[in-house]
């Protein structure tokens, strides 16, 4: 008997020491453009998005800033959605909150899209290109759905970069206060892509990517907060959906944003987010990233 046990301890301490904690299970892929579903482990379509989509009422979808093909993608899910009887609520992180009556003009048909990029000052806000979302906020004005902004203003993330307590009003102090900086996984997820604002010009004494994580908190917390207030408003009925499209470092994994909507509301929700194929590199995907990927080139 004690032989077994021994035989047995020794087993484990022989697995234990093999095994890593920095493991990543992936799935390992062929390289090629495809959808592809976590949950299911296998490539999809636009049909198959849909039923896996059907049961959820809100849907965090991954954005890759200026990339045409997962605009494009996304405009397709979009139009597929409204040609299957679907109430769309388009929020994204382009618009605040304060835009929310500009936007309703537009889905009003008071403005044209022209006009929306005008009054958003687009040009002098962003260099990425409208011509890649204008087709996704038409696709939701042509399902007589609505638009939604989310995102903290340029004033907002400078009080809480710099830690401007002196400028913020009781409510911003009240938000600043409330903000949680110590989720690990999300620290870790999200820190080693603020090591470049080192090359960035120098604000303060504190160190510049402590700074930018807790933008990026206060990002995350802000946005969960307005989507945690719209659902609430919106959703009726299983037709109605909502799709929040934010940069996708925001939902991957389930942080970011999905982690701070959790506290506030029990609604299930899912996830899409993108991979862009590295012709030097093999293509894998974690199984965690999101519950759909889309693939691309």
């Amino acid at each position: 008997m004690i032989k077994i046990i021994t035989l047995v301890l020794g087993f484990i301490f022989i697995f234990a020491g093999c095994s890593s904690k920095d493991r990543v299970l992936t799935h390992d892929l062929e390289k090629k453009e495809m959808i592809y579903s976590i949950k299911q482990a296998k490539e999809i379509d636009m049909k198959e998005i849909i039923n896996q989509i059907e049961p959820y009422s809100l849907v965090f979808v991954g954005d890759h800033h200026n990339t045409e093909k997962t605009h494009k993608f996304f405009q397709d899910l979009l139009t597929k959605m409204d040609q299957e009887g679907y109430n769309l609520y388009l929020i994204n992180e382009w618009f605040t909150p304060e835009h929310d009556d500009l936007l309703e003009m537009f889905t009003s048909g008071k403005i044209d899209s022209l006009e929306l990029k005008k009054k958003r000052e687009w040009d002098k806000f962003t260099k990425y290109k409208w011509e890649y979302v204008e087709p996704l906020y038409k696709a939701v004005k042509e399902n007589t759905g609505k638009l939604y902004g989310m995102n903290l203003t340029k004033e907002q993330r400078t009080k809480i970069s710099l830690k401007q307590l002196d400028k913020m009003s009781e409510d911003e102090k009240k938000f600043y206060n409330s903000l949680d900086l110590k989720v690990s996984a999300h620290s870790k997820l999200v820190m080693p892509y603020l090591k470049h604002c080192n090359k960035m010009p120098k604000k303060s004494e504190e160190a510049c990517e402590e700074r930018m994580y807790r933008v990026q908190v206060a990002w995350d917390t802000y946005m969960s907060e307005n989507i945690n207030k719209i659902v609430k408003q919106v959703i009726k009925s299983s037709k109605d959906k909502v799709f929040v499209f934010v940069g996708a470092m925001h939902i991957e994994q389930d942080l970011g944003i999905p982690l701070r909507f959790s506290r506030l509301n029990t609604l299930p929700f899912t996830t899409i987010s993108n991979k862009k194929i590295d012709k030097k590199e093999d293509l894998e995907v974690e199984i965690n990233k999101a519950d759909i990927v889309y693939i691309y080139e």
